[in-house]
């Protein structure tokens, strides 16, 4: 985890190509993540009550939400998801391309206006703005069970995806593709991953002394 203004680029699509992710997700999605003026998505989503609580996580039916447009919302994840399995990607910290196996021609499928993949489900959680937000990773997967568990973080935002139809059934309720309600999470465990991810490598020295002395003088404020 590290600090930096580089952007992860390649060459990699034609500009047609680009237009479809930009006009079916990019475009909307991006102006609703959260910034410091504020969080349009989690606003938006909170206009409701939750269909669900338990403890600090909650179920949101934005299928409730006229603001919210969850088809943007599915085809942005999905197209990051397949760029990061079409190419390696560089990044400061060497290359990263996930492993989507016969999905990657499904997903590139949806895309185009086809049918979202079978044995395919995406979930949604939003971190809450009293929590800190500005901050990104990069897609990875993980194993979980048998299963292959991909995510990625933008400010405030979490999609996570799971392939293969040893994925449990409570994971599949909560996709936002496949269930009518179009379930988005709000919950403090993104911030709780990423903070803990941070104070390892902070507890390592990995992080910049000089972002390290601002951090330090941030959390001061904040108490």
């Amino acid at each position: 985890m590290f600090q930096s203004s580089r952007q992860i680029t390649g060459n990699v699509l034609c500009s047609d190509c680009e237009q479809i992710l930009n006009a079916h997700g990019e475009d909307w999605v991006l102006p609703q993540l959260s910034t410091l003026q504020g969080f349009p998505l989690y606003e938006k989503l909170t206009t409701i009550k939750p269909e669900i609580v338990d403890e600090d996580l909650a179920a949101y039916a934005s299928v409730k939400v006229a603001g919210i447009r969850t088809d943007s919302l599915i085809h942005f994840a999905m197209g990051i998801f397949w760029k990061a399995g079409v190419h390696n990607w560089q990044t400061g910290h060497g290359a990263f391309r996930l492993e989507l196996g016969p999905y990657r021609e499904e997903i590139r499928g949806f895309l185009l206006s086809g049918l979202f993949p079978e044995h395919a489900y995406l979930m949604i959680n939003v971190v809450p703005p009293s929590l800190p937000t500005i901050s990104a990773y990069v897609p990875y997967t993980s194993k979980v069970a048998g299963f292959a568990f991909h995510s990625f973080y933008v400010p405030g935002v979490e999609f996570m995806l799971t392939l293969g139809n040893r994925t449990p059934d409570y994971l599949r309720a909560m996709c936002v593709a496949s269930n009518p309600a179009r379930p988005i999470l709000v919950g403090a465990f993104t911030a709780q991953f990423i903070g803990k991810k941070f104070a390892d490598a902070f507890n390592r020295g990995q992080i910049p002394a000089k972002l390290a002395g601002r951090l330090q003088r941030a959390r001061a404020k904040r108490r």
